[in-house]
């Protein structure tokens, strides 16, 4: 309605400084949205519209298809004659897609850590759907009234288009080059990139050496940081475990320096949706696009619930679990719930070996249960895995209790861990008081709750070194391939 009071009051409509006015009046409306990702977006999309499209437009028709074989041929091939009419349409629309990508392109990677490298093309291939679409359905608002059969039949075609749509918008979404997950990055990366696509949108003859100057190194810088940035997040020489926040349960995500990721449980049980809401996130952030294997320790709700959120959001190549789990899937329950749900989604949970040939550099074992013990209870029964690397040992104990501690001293008397997932969440009653001292370890990380954190502490008072998922954050701790370690909290 602004870019239309134009007309009314004899002005020159400008899309730019109707915009500019379109943001003041919502802002003044309501403040807060200048810091939500949908209302940024949104109008970097439409400025860079208004502010790219009419100059990439001239460039590719002036530097690219003037005087061109395309041009010279139009006139004598018929063929060619369709792509000469068809396509001015097709390439603007093109190029108002790519100048919605360069509005909003920031806003993504910063607030989604993403970049849709194919989007323009995308907006052209999903153009008519959508033409089509809105285009019948209008004309069957206007046909319900005065003929209901033809109406009917219009809603008929309009269902139909809709279903082609959402399938070809799956299959693109599901395209491994529709996306490239960054990661986290600064914003001062962000702010060179605008600055460097509005300074490509300047005119500016006066200082045209400085311009290209200024706008090649904003370029390089903008580029480089981002591939590096890609390329030590993919292709890194440590080992990196960070036990994620999702309350009363456990998320244990394991970075192999072999670019495999190993996700031990994910469920809460009094939060909803951690897949979704905790796990997924932390993967845009850390730039991880998908997970190699899932491994469940256990069938308990506050170890598995937030699996099938993963499978549907993010690529996994596989999910495993020991003969404990399968145990229990002919019967009624969670996991024949989570073992039909993966067949489902056509990623059957396998069985995995005591000994799993993962990693060339880590070494991976999981040390219980030996053996299937039918009177035992399904806690006692949980996977204890242990990583070893650069001298370093990790030990993931689940929710093994008393006996289970007992026995893994008896069968392992050897045995040492620098990092301990302390067991069970911590819980004081089902702890047996030498396991500690038995493992000698230099880090205890307890995933809990914080209504389990004050009952909990009392474990962490033998002077080692304790985390807490509901005091500290999301906890990732760094191995190096000399041993060193350095340990971050995301609060």
């Amino acid at each position: 309605w602004v870019f239309c009071a134009s007309f009314i009051f004899s002005r020159r409509p400008s899309s730019i400084n109707s915009l500019s006015l379109a943001a003041i009046i919502l802002l003044l409306i309501r403040p807060t949205n200048l810091f939500e990702a949908g209302w940024q977006l949104s109008f970097a999309s439409v400025l860079g519209i208004g502010l790219f499209t009419d100059r990439i437009n001239f460039f590719i028709h002036e530097k690219i298809f003037k005087g061109s074989w395309l041009e010279k041929s139009s006139l004598t091939k018929p063929y060619y004659q369709i792509i000469a009419r068809q396509g001015p349409f097709l390439l603007n629309l093109l190029c108002v897609g790519f100048s919605a990508w360069l509005g909003g392109a920031g806003i993504l990677l910063y607030h989604f850590y993403t970049i849709p490298p194919l989007a323009s093309l995308w907006t052209v291939m999903v153009f008519p759907f959508v033409a089509m679409i809105l285009t019948v359905g209008y004309l069957k608002i206007v046909l319900t009234l005065l003929l209901p059969s033809l109406a009917d039949l219009l809603g008929v075609i309009v269902t139909g288009v809709c279903d082609i749509f959402i399938a070809v918008v799956k299959f693109l979404a599901d395209l491994n080059i529709s996306e490239i997950i960054i990661g986290k990055v600064p914003l001062i990366i962000i702010a060179c990139f605008y600055l460097f696509i509005l300074l490509m949108r300047l005119e500016s003859r006066q200082h045209a050496l400085l311009k290209k100057i200024v706008t090649t190194a904003l370029f390089v810088l903008t580029a480089g940081f981002l591939i590096i940035t890609k390329y030590d997040r993919t292709f890194h020489s440590d080992l990196r475990l960070t036990a994620l926040d999702v309350g009363h349960g456990q998320a244990v995500l394991v970075q192999l320096p072999s670019n495999t990721n190993l996700l031990f449980d994910a469920g809460s049980m009094y939060r909803s949706d951690i897949g979704r809401k905790v796990v997924i996130p932390f993967l845009n952030h850390s730039g991880i696009p998908g997970i190699d294997r899932i491994i469940i320790s256990h069938n308990d709700t506050d170890h598995i619930n937030g699996i099938p959120e993963i499978v549907e959001y993010r690529s996994v190549r596989g999910v495993y679990a020991d003969k404990a789990f399968f145990a229990k899937t002919d019967q009624w329950g969670t996991a024949k719930f989570l073992m039909d749900s993966m067949r489902n989604k056509g990623i059957p949970i396998e069985s995995i070996a005591e000994n799993p040939d993962i990693d060339a550099v880590v070494k991976i074992d999981f040390l219980w249960p030996r053996e299937n013990f039918p009177d035992l209870t399904d806690n006692n029964k949980s996977l204890v895995t242990k990583i070893e690397f650069a001298g370093r040992k990790i030990l993931i104990c689940s929710d093994i209790e008393k006996y289970a501690q007992q026995k893994l001293m008896e069968l392992y008397p050897d045995l040492k861990a620098y990092i301990v997932v302390v067991p069970h969440h911590g819980s004081v009653s089902s702890f047996e008081p030498r396991f500690i001292e038995f493992l000698r370890p230099e880090i205890l990380i307890f995933s809990c709750d914080e209504n389990q954190y004050e009952r909990h502490i009392g474990l962490a008072q033998n002077k080692t070194p304790s985390l807490f998922t509901s005091n500290d954050g999301a906890i990732s701790v760094n191995i190096d391939q000399y041993g060193s370690l350095n340990i971050t909290k995301y609060k």
